[in-house]
This record gives structure tokens, C-alpha cells and sequence, in this order.
């Protein structure tokens, strides 16, 4: 016969009859081999070398085949079936698809019984998707060998399958999907994290934008995970058909369990579906990630502290007072600055002298407290607080700060002491307490007494009319010479206390008769002086209140280091007042100490008089006191409060320190230059030198992130996920490398077995299908049916001797010459089908090639490939 032009020059001629090839072979006769073995080799079992000889006939021919691939060792090699997803290797580990195997869709069908001229395409583009062409061969080295086309390279030569034929790059080339959406959702899991972790701690602003695209994070996270995970659970679903028997309803619950979680209902699929139902649970679980991870990203308050440098700081500097000279008007920052002290001239009309040097005859003396001075104390007084300066937490911490700072001071100051405490029911000695210069009679306290109260603070106090004036000013009516004593600050008064307290919490006994009444009570004696102190304040501003503590106290000198003297010494004055020694007295002479003593004496001096008095117990409460206006008398029972030899200091520092409300006072100074004084209004406050150190606060709502919940989440997620692409690298392994899908058309492919139609179905018009059926155990392997016109999937096929649908068999040469069918008219294809039917091919195969070895349970883990 004619060669075709493309078999020209070939040492042996191309048939285009199959009969003229398989002779006997490819006829459906008794003696046929293909009757006895119409199987192709399975992946259940490791192949022998090659499949058993069988006799050739005479007429038998072989089509023309190229030489053998260069560095490949003749002889034989496992047969292959590349259609039913079974690739076979030759000695050098080539892949037998690689080498120009045949390849068919399981979908082609041959319609056309026509003779070819050329070699018959495995794939015919028309009747399949299949872009490879390839054309039947045996293996190098056997007779009849076929290749079309140039040689492939070696392995271990330049663009060999050195590279693309490793393990792993088949692993990433088929799994690639999975890997990459694992890998985004791994990546937008760590976006989420850097993103929450920017705002922890900023202002909680944009919080609907900000929440939303924490979602968006959390989401695109969860689909990407939650996409791999169903990627690895569709490998694994037909890893899981393939290896066991399954009533159908498993296999529905195996493929469904994504979808309907009432599948999961089935105990069979537990028993032998684990690993499905395990990633199926999983993908219902997956949607927590984004309810549990966005959760950890809420608004709370947050107080932010750090160190930082404050304007508008203030101090006390009593300095100024001592060049204080009232005929001269102190301007600060463009405002009257006031002293806290008012004197008189012993000139008349000396306003103008303001060039004058003081004498004996011209000089100024003390006379009251100034009236700003007293505007700020009786505000103290009343309130029993520091007045603070007007929006001073502003001028000082900023808008929406808080801020404390720590200054220090010298200031006058009281100290006291407790003279005696009595025991209820015993009575103090009266008489020691006079010779110790208390001025009243102690006995008239509760218990034994009708008084809860009792004081004296003006004992020795400077008089304010010290002689008799002549007018307005304050100058002596009496020529000069003038006393000698004139105006001179012979002592600070001492404030004497003696008051009841009770013995017990809550309500007190009023009446004599009552038993307890003279065990209720019992007298405490204090007494004050007046002492120069050095502060250690802090000052703490929270919003518009200020708070103030004393850190520390040394107190120095008393303010005049005399001591009363109960007796009257006549020296020209009006003030007979006497005090030893009489060395200290600070005379006007003495300017500057002078102007100092005065402003102090000036604070004290619109304190003292309040604790002069008494207050009636018994039987009604009648208070003769000034002190029962503030707070150290508790009205609800007409008692000094608890400790009071203690809340007398906090009482007159609340005064000290409310001097900074008003900063137009000659001694309120800037802290950062204590020598300066400040004056109203804001001023130098704001320079970079006047800056004092300070701490800033504030409380504000800001984003809070709890990392540790958040990785627990993800955690889980991601833990799950890695689980899952692990599964279904071994499921695709297992599967030889092949992405399987559970598409319609994958699902038709797999129930085309004519076995089916002898299910015992019923008519239905929406399809249901019958509870029996759903009963019916099937597998998942290879198929082989007698269907006309069917399509031979195993179509690795090479020219050789042999029976069956494999390389070399009669049956494969009759499907070579384009008649569709074996030449018994049978079908070999992957699908689903009744336990006999795939028992009844594993025994023809075994029948053809021998048991084999004997392959165990795989693994889910295992990366073993089955084929």
C-alpha cells in the first residue's frame, strides 16, 4: 500500500486498515485476549514491568516508529493510562504524557470510521477542549515505536525536566490556587493587625470609617482562608470517594457538607468521611473570624501623661513688698500691681514725698490689710477652698489638658500643737494651762461645761489705732518727737482653742440625765503660731478644678520671735500690749523687714479674729463665733470637726494659696523666674524662658486594640487553614497531581456508567431521588462497560503486543483505526459504580497482569501519589 507523505522514508509502511494490523486480534471472537482482560492498569496496585506477551498474527503490521529518545535504555516500561488520570514513567522517570503520549478527553466520542492519511490526533480539537495533540506510541525501545515530532531533551539537559517535572513544582503548578489564597488571607490577616495596631491609641476619630474598613480587612481575610479551605475540601471529597465504599447519601453529604449543614446529620459520613466533614465543619465555623476579629479594636478612655514644659506658671516671692512704697504706683504688664498691706504717714498729705528718706519724724506705719487682699480671703474663708485663677487649667495645660507641677515657696504659716487631751470624765488642771498662757477657763467644756467651743486669737495682736490721728492718713494728732513704739510689730498673736470632741462616731447625748452623756465627750486644748514656711506645693488642675497638696513643710522662724507678757507697760501708744524681749520688735525704722513683717501679719490678720468666741452646747447650741461660718465647725452638731489641730494649717495655707488667683499682687512671681513678677493676663508667660516643667494629662476616647484577642482569632483561622492546605496538598498529591472540581459537568462525567439505569428510579417531575437509591453503595474508580460508540479513555496507547485496552493490546490497535470502540465494543473511563462492578475490574486486571503488590490505606496525610 501507499505511504502517506508524512511516512515516507520510514523503513516500514503505515496501515490505514486496523484490520489489516490486528488481524484476529481486533475481533470480538472468543479467543480474543481483550474478551478475557478489557481493563487498563489501576492505580490500586504497583505495576509489573510490563503487561504479559501475547501471539501476533502473521497479518499483524506495525506502523512506522522513530528512532528511540536519545539516553533512554531500551526495554520495557509500565503502561500507561493517561485519560483515566494514570500516568505511566519510563526507566529515566519521564512522565509517558511528556513523551508524546496519547491523550483523550473523556467526552470525545469518534464519529468518523474513515481511513486517516495522517497519524489520528488522540485529541481532536473539534470534539474536545484539549489543546494537546498527540499521537499513539509505545515505549521507546519496543517495536513499533512511533514518535511525532523532535525529541525531548534529557533531564539533566538545559530545558530538560530537570525543573518542571520535580515534585514540587507539580505541587505548586496544580495547587497554585489554594497556596495563593491562603497566602492572601494570611497577608490580610497581617494588614488588619498593622492597621488596628496605627490606631491603637489615637484618637477615636472617623470611627464608622475606621470600623468599616476593619471589616473590609477581616472579611477579605476570612474569604481568602475560608477559599482555600474549600479548595482542599474539594481534593479531599474525591480523595474520600475514591477510597472507600459509601451509600450515596454519604456521597451526597461528602459533596454537599459545604452547603447544607443538615447532610452532616449522617453517621456514616463521621465513620469513614472524617477528614470532609472536619474541613466541612470548618468552613461553617470560618465566619467567626470576622465577628471575633474586628471586636478587638474598641474606644475607651485613655489617659495620656509625659513630661512637658507649662506657661503661665506662678510662684510667691514676698520680696517685692519690701521695696513697696504705696506713693508710687506699681505697673505690671500695664495693670496696677496691689500690696497686701495699707500704712499710714505721719505727714499729712505725703503723697507727693515720694523723693523724701524717712526720719524720726516722717515715716510710715502699719494700719489694715489691703482690700484686694481681703476680697480673696473671705472668698477662702467662706468657701473653705483655694480660689483658683480664672481659667487657669487653660493658660496652663492647653485646651483639653490636664497638668500638675510642683513649686516651692516661702510663706508664712501656722503651726500647731496640742496642749492637753483629756480622758472622758476627767477634768483638765485648769491652773497648770493658765501658767502656760492660755487665757481661758477650760472647765466650762462638755462634759463638765456647757461650751463645745472656747478661743482666743487676738491676745498681744497689733493695734490698728496706735495713737490718736488728726485726719485722714493716719498721722499722729501729737507733734513729734513720737513714741518710741510707734507702729512697731511687737508680736504674732498665738491662737488659743479649746473645744470638745466626742469619744464616739454618730449621734452625741444633749442631755445631762442621759447615762452616757459624760462618757460621750472629751476637751482638747490647742494652740498656733505664726511661722515663716518654706512650701513644697503641688498643684494639679483636672478641668476647671484646681486641687493643691502640701508635699513637704519646713517651717523656719516664727514670724517675730517674741512672747507675750501679761502685764500693761504704759510707752505712749495706744497699744499697751507687751512682749519679751523686746529686742525683736520690728520697729519702722527697720524698712525693708518692716514691709516684709507687715504683709505677713496682713494674711493672719483677717484669719485670727474667726477663733475668737465661744460656741453653747448645752442646753441649745448657740454659736458666739465667727468660726461657725467655715468649715471647721460642724453645724449638724455644733462641734469643731475631727483633728482640727491639723485643719487649722490646711486653713490658713488654703488662704496662702489663693493668693495666685490674683496675680496683680505684688508677690506672685513666675515660677521659671521667681524674681519677675507675673502680673494679670498671660504676659511673658508663653516665652520659651519663662516655660516651667510640668506633667500634661488628658483623658480623651481613643482607639483600643487587644492584640492577644486578636491573634487567638486569627490564630484559630489561619491554625485551621494551614491544617486544611496541608489535607489538600496530600489530596492532590494522592490524586496524581490533577485539581479535581465538583462542577456539573465534572459530576456527569463521573455517572455515566450504564450501570445506573438498573437503579430501581421512579418517575419524578422535580427529580427527587428514591430513599432506595440513596441506600445504594458506590465507589469511585475505573469503569468498564460494552457501550457502542463509546469513548476509550485510556488512550496511552503504543503498538505492541498485549490484550486489553492498555499499550500494545489488540483492542488499543482497533481504536487506533478510528472504529470508537474496543474491538469488543468497550468503554474504560473513571466514575462511580456498584461494588461489584469496580470488584469485577479490579479481578480482570489482576487476571491480565497479575495480583500485583498489594497497596494499604492511604494516609489523608500522606503525599503518596496513587498512580
Amino acid at each position: 500500500m501507499e505511504q502517506p507523505s508524512w511516512a515516507q522514508g520510514q523503513s516500514t509502511p503505515y496501515y490505514d486498515s486496523q484490520s489489516q494490523q490486528l488481524g484476529d486480534f481486533g475481533r470480538n471472537t472468543p479467543n480474543s485476549q481483550w474478551n478475557r482482560n478489557p481493563i487498563a492498569p489501576t492505580p490500586d496496585v504497583d505495576f509489573p514491568a510490563s503487561p504479559p506477551p501475547a501471539q501476533r498474527s502473521q497479518t499483524v503490521a506495525f506502523a512506522p516508529m522513530s528512532p528511540p529518545h536519545r539516553g533512554s535504555p531500551s526495554g520495557a516500561n509500565t503502561p500507561s493510562s493517561i485519560g483515566l488520570g494514570i500516568g505511566g514513567r519510563d526507566n529515566n522517570g519521564y512522565l509517558l504524557p511528556r513523551r508524546g503520549s496519547i491523550t483523550r478527553d473523556s467526552f470525545q466520542q469518534d464519529s468518523d470510521d474513515s481511513p486517516p492519511v495522517t497519524p489520528p490526533l488522540a485529541n481532536d480539537s473539534s470534539k474536545s477542549t484539549f489543546r494537546q495533540q498527540e499521537y499513539p506510541l509505545t515505549s521507546p525501545g519496543t517495536p513499533g515505536y512511533y514518535q511525532y515530532g523532535p525529541p525531548l531533551p534529557p533531564r539533566d539537559a538545559p530545558g530538560g525536566a530537570g525543573f518542571t517535572g520535580s515534585t514540587w513544582w507539580r505541587m505548586v503548578s496544580s495547587g497554585w490556587p489554594m497556596f495563593g489564597l491562603f497566602l492572601l488571607g494570611f497577608a490580610c490577616a497581617l494588614g488588619h493587625h498593622i492597621f488596628y495596631s496605627q490606631l491603637d491609641g489615637r484618637p477615636a476619630d472617623n470611627q464608622i470609617k475606621m470600623m468599616r474598613f476593619g471589616g473590609l480587612l477581616s472579611y477579605a481575610a476570612k474569604a481568602a482562608l475560608l477559599a482555600a479551605v474549600l479548595f482542599a475540601y474539594r481534593q479531599q471529597a474525591w480523595v474520600t470517594v475514591r477510597h472507600d465504599i459509601l451509600r450515596l447519601e454519604t456521597i451526597d453529604g461528602v459533596f454537599a457538607a459545604v452547603n447544607e449543614p443538615l447532610v452532616l446529620w449522617n453517621w456514616e459520613l463521621f465513620k469513614k468521611a472524617r477528614v470532609s466533614v472536619s474541613l466541612a465543619i470548618l468552613a461553617w465555623l470560618f465566619p467567626l473570624t470576622v465577628i471575633l476579629t474586628p471586636a478587638t479594636l474598641t474606644v475607651g478612655s485613655i489617659v495620656e501623661v509625659h513630661d512637658d514644659m507649662c506657661p503661665n506658671i506662678r510662684t510667691l516671692n514676698f520680696n517685692p513688698e519690701m521695696d513697696k512704697n504705696w506713693r508710687v504706683a506699681t505697673t505690671i504688664n500695664g495693670q496696677r500691681g496691689f500690696s497686701l498691706a495699707m500704712s499710714n504717714a505721719t505727714v499729712e498729705n505725703s503723697a507727693g514725698m515720694t523723693d523724701v528718706e524717712f526720719s524720726d519724724t516722717f515715716f510710715d506705719y502699719y494700719t489694715a490689710p489691703s482690700e484686694p487682699y481681703l476680697l480673696v480671703s473671705d472668698q477662702s474663708i467662706l468657701t473653705g477652698k483655694v480660689i483658683p485663677r480664672h481659667n487657669v487649667a487653660l493658660d496652663t495645660c492647653g485646651s483639653g489638658w490636664n497638668c500638675s507641677y510642683t513649686i516651692s515657696f516661702e510663706a508664712p504659716g501656722y503651726k500647731c500643737k496640742e496642749l492637753r487631751r483629756s480622758e472622758p470624765e476627767e477634768k483638765l488642771d485648769e491652773a497648770q494651762l493658765k501658767t502656760e498662757g492660755v487665757p481661758f477657763n477650760v472647765g466650762e467644756l462638755l462634759p463638765n461645761g456647757n461650751h463645745s467651743y472656747l478661743g482666743n486669737a487676738t491676745l498681744g495682736d497689733y493695734a490698728s489705732k496706735q495713737v490718736d490721728i488728726g485726719g485722714t492718713g493716719g498721722w499722729p494728732k501729737d507733734p513729734p518727737p513720737y513714741p518710741k513704739n510707734l507702729g512697731a510689730f511687737k508680736m504674732e498673736p498665738k491662737i488659743y482653742i479649746a473645744y470638745s470632741e466626742a469619744t464616739q462616731p454618730g449621734q452625741t447625748p444633749n442631755n445631762r440625765s442621759e447615762e452616757q452623756f459624760y462618757k460621750a465627750y472629751r476637751a482638747v486644748v490647742v494652740s498656733c503660731e505664726h511661722y515663716l514656711v518654706n512650701y513644697t506645693v503641688l498643684f494639679n488642675h483636672t478641668f476647671t478644678e484646681q486641687n493643691t497638696t502640701v508635699l513637704r513643710k519646713d517651717y523656719l522662724h516664727r514670724i517675730i520671735e517674741t512672747d507675750y507678757v501679761p502685764k500693761l507697760v504704759y510707752d505712749g501708744t495706744l497699744d499697751n500690749t507687751t512682749a519679751e524681749p523686746m529686742g525683736n520688735y520690728v520697729f519702722p525704722s527697720d524698712l525693708k523687714n518692716y514691709r516684709l513683717v507687715q504683709a505677713y501679719h496682713a494674711i493672719a490678720q483677717n484669719m485670727r479674729p474667726l477663733f475668737d468666741g465661744y460656741m453653747q452646747y448645752h442646753p441649745f447650741a448657740m454659736p458666739m463665733t465667727k468660726l461657725s461660718r467655715t468649715k471647721l465647725i460642724n453645724t449638724n452638731t455644733y462641734l469643731p470637726i475631727p483633728n482640727l489641730v491639723e485643719e487649722i494649717p490646711r486653713f490658713y495655707e488654703n488662704i496662702i494659696f489663693s493668693l495666685f488667683s490674683e496675680p496683680r499682687f505684688l508677690v506672685v512671681a513666675w515660677a521659671a523666674k521667681p524674681n519677675e513678677m507675673s502680673g494679670a493676663g498671660i504676659g511673658n508667660g508663653t516665652s520659651p524662658g519663662y516655660l516651667y516643667p510640668c506633667q500634661k494629662r488628658r483623658i480623651f476616647n481613643a482607639y483600643v486594640y487587644n492584640r492577644r484577642d486578636f491573634w487567638i482569632g486569627y490564630s484559630f483561622a489561619i491554625g485551621a487553614a494551614v491544617m486544611a492546605v496541608v489535607l489538600g496538598s496530600a489530596a492532590i498529591s494522592q490524586n496524581n497531581f490533577h485539581v479535581r472540581d465538583v462542577h456539573a459537568s465534572s459530576i456527569v462525567a463521573a455517572t455515566r456508567a450504564p450501570c445506573f439505569d438498573s437503579l430501581p428510579w421512579k418517575s419524578s417531575k422535580w427529580g427527587e431521588v428514591p430513599p432506595e437509591i440513596l441506600k445504594t453503595k458506590l465507589g469511585y474508580g475505573i469503569v468498564v462497560d460494552a457501550g457502542l460508540n463509546g469513548t476509550p479513555a485510556p488512550q496511552a496507547m503504543a503498538m505492541g503486543s498485549g490484550a486489553g485496552p492498555w499499550p500494545g493490546s489488540p483492542s488499543t490497535m482497533a481504536m487506533m483505526e478510528g472504529r470508537g470502540t474496543t474491538g469488543s465494543g468497550e468503554r474504560v473511563y473513571y466514575g462511580f459504580a456498584p461494588r461489584e462492578v469496580l470488584e469485577r475490574t479490579r479481578a480482570q486486571r489482576a487476571a491480565t497482569f497479575g495480583p500485583g503488590k498489594a497497596r494499604s490505606r492511604t494516609s489523608a496525610f500522606s503525599f503518596r501519589n496513587w498512580d
